[in-house]
């Protein structure tokens, strides 16, 4: 599972597929937390959405960015 990041007027955009292999663009602005579970990740979105992910490279991308721009 590759993890993309897009940049363009200062918004960091992460690229991270869910357990349905369904990708989503995310705004680390956008995330409330990540959780680490037994064998996968939970983000909570700002909309109330919750994702579940077996990238952890791509959770961390949102933990580290959100770190950074906090």
């Amino acid at each position: 599972m590759a993890t993309q990041y897009v940049q363009s007027n200062n918004i960091t955009m992460i690229t991270i597929e869910d357990a349905n292999n369904e990708q989503y663009f995310i705004n680390p602005i956008n995330v409330i937390y990540v959780k680490k579970r037994e064998s996968f990740w939970k983000i909570l979105l700002t909309n109330g959405e919750a994702i579940m992910t077996k990238n952890a490279e791509g959770a961390m991308s949102i933990v580290n960015a959100i770190k950074k721009y906090s």
